[in-house]
């Protein structure tokens, strides 16, 4: 950062105090609030010229298509944030107080700035903003974000809010209740659990920089009695995995992969990871293998605690993991790409057809492996041979995949179960008739995104949705056998030892309360 760079926000005008301020939204819903001529015009020009200078990239790196598109840069720099924040003092609520009437304070702008660049075409799709922990006692609430552009230089990219999350496809959002048309210079700080999109420009060019606003908790948060599963995790919960002997493995957003006993009981927390881990899977002699959005693929000894190798595994976010029979090990990324590794971290091969996001993989036999895709495609390969054996295409980007293998028996010959859930919430499942997909069922299995698919022991199927429910599936009926709700998004389930089943979501909660 130059020293230009760090006087692109001068110091606090006294005229500031006498800046035009409404609240779009019911307070009700949440804090919502917008700063007209927060930044003056000269001061935007400079922020989007630096950012020019500095160059953009495509989000696709880190975020699928199918949620954003626009163009993005992260800008650390904590002396902008310092002055953009005295700047904002006196407009931010400077107290928070929780549902448990738990006191926050504002505390500072996060120093790590993002600045985003929407072009024709582009548009951020109904989504909440995630929440920043720097531990338990300090974390960011509000979203802070200028409009750099003026909207009379572009059409379209308005930011609307909508009373409740995703209802369906991402062409079904839920009604739009406020519309906010960008004006250069206009601050808007919002509540991070307040739903809202980015609409999609058709001409010329929209720039934002956004931030969050830090608070801290007023008095340290009381150490909670011994409960199974807790406490959970810092931010959502994205994937569990149970080992053999029981232990249950969970990962998310904290970079933090736990592991618990078959009681709940936390047993160990894996550090090293910088962003969100993904994928966790058991390898033999008591290790684990972990991706992340950091790209890399880690291996653990779980006796010590310890990481015992690390390499960059692909060219953009890692998002699943799979132990084949051999010991080999195959990812899916984001960069399209399933990279093949041997047991102790060496690079052996790569499958190649995919044309967007690797979602899901999951094994189908001693060497065949699926994987589910945000091309739309169910795709079935060897490992052995590196070869692409079959393909089943939808029109909605796949989320998840899970295979189910009922040896042959007296009565019944082997068969082999693929379900797969999408974005428009909907299920399917076939049948493998040697290596040929052959449809069962498909129904509409959520409100929203399906983001989980997994067979139980039993034969039947459990999903988890981003409506926030987890529901129980048997293939003999429509309607969901039974079903469990999260505060936000579901994520993943699988089922403990004793029958039980154990969830997790957005909400950072891992769950195992009986099923409604």
């Amino acid at each position: 950062m130059s020293a230009q760079d760090n006087q692109l926000v001068g110091a606090l005008d006294t005229a500031l105090a006498k800046l035009q301020t409404e609240h779009p939204l019911p307070a009700a819903m949440g804090h919502c609030l917008l700063v007209h001529g927060f930044l003056s015009a000269e001061e935007c020009a400079a922020l989007i010229d630096a950012a020019e200078a500095r160059g953009f990239v495509g989000a696709g790196s880190d975020y699928p298509p199918s949620y954003r598109n626009n163009d993005r840069q992260v800008l650390d720099d904590a002396a902008l944030a310092r002055r953009l924040f005295e700047r904002l003092r006196s407009y931010a609520p400077e107290r928070l107080v929780d549902a448990d009437g738990a006191g926050w304070r504002l505390h500072a702008l996060n120093e790590r700035l993002r600045l985003c660049r929407y072009r024709p075409g582009q548009r951020f799709n109904i989504h909440q903003d995630g929440v920043h922990h720097r531990g338990a006692d300090e974390r960011t609430r509000l979203t802070f974000m200028i409009y750099l552009t003026d909207g009379d230089a572009f059409d379209g990219g308005d930011t609307v809010f909508h009373a409740q999350g995703p209802q369906g496809g991402i062409d079904d959002a839920p009604p739009v209740i406020a519309r906010v048309r960008p004006r250069a210079g206009l601050l808007i700080v919002f509540d991070h659990a307040l739903w809202h999109a980015g609409e999609a420009v058709t001409r010329g060019v929209k720039h934002i920089l956004r931030s969050d606003l830090l608070y801290r908790r007023e008095t340290p948060a009381p150490i909670a009695e011994s409960a199974s599963f807790a406490p959970g995790h810092d931010g959502y919960v994205w994937s569990l995995a149970r080992l053999h002997d029981g232990r249950i493995v969970s990962s998310g957003r904290d970079a933090a992969i736990r592991v618990w006993s078959s009681e709940g009981e936390l047993q160990a927390r894996l550090l090293g990871h910088r962003q969100s881990v993904l994928g966790v899977c058991e390898l033999d002699g008591d290790r684990l293998a972990s991706v992340s959005r950091d790209r890399c693929l880690r291996w653990w000894d779980l006796r010590s605690g310890e990481c015992v190798r690390e390499v960059v595994a692909h060219d953009a976010a890692v998002l699943s993991l799979l132990r084949l029979d051999d010991g080999l090990l195959a990812s899916g990324g984001a960069d399209a790409r399933i990279a093949l590794w041997t047991p102790h971290g060496e690079a052996v091969g790569e499958l190649c057809g995919h044309r967007g996001w690797v979602w899901s993989l999951c094994k189908l036999d001693a060497h065949r492996l699926i994987s589910a895709s945000e091309d739309g495609e169910l795709r079935l390969w060897d490992a052995h041979s590196r070869s692409y054996l079959n393909m089943w295409s939808g029109t909605a980007p796949l989320r998840s995949v899970d295979a189910r293998v009922d040896p042959a028996s007296a009565d019944s010959p082997a068969s082999r179960r693929i379900a797969i859930g999408d974005i428009d919430g909907r299920i399917r499942v076939f049948e493998l008739h040697g290596d040929r997909f052959v449809a069962l069922r498909d129904w509409r299995a959520h409100d929203a995104a399906v983001r989980r698919v997994r067979w139980l022991d039993d034969g039947r199927l459990v999903s988890c949705g981003e409506d926030g429910r987890v529901r129980l599936w048997s293939l003999e009926r429509d309607a969901a056998a039974a079903e469990r709700r999260h505060a936000n998004f579901a994520t993943d389930a699988i089922e403990l030892a004793d029958g039980r089943l154990l969830s997790c979501g957005y909400d950072g909660e891992l769950r195992f309360d009986a099923m409604g």
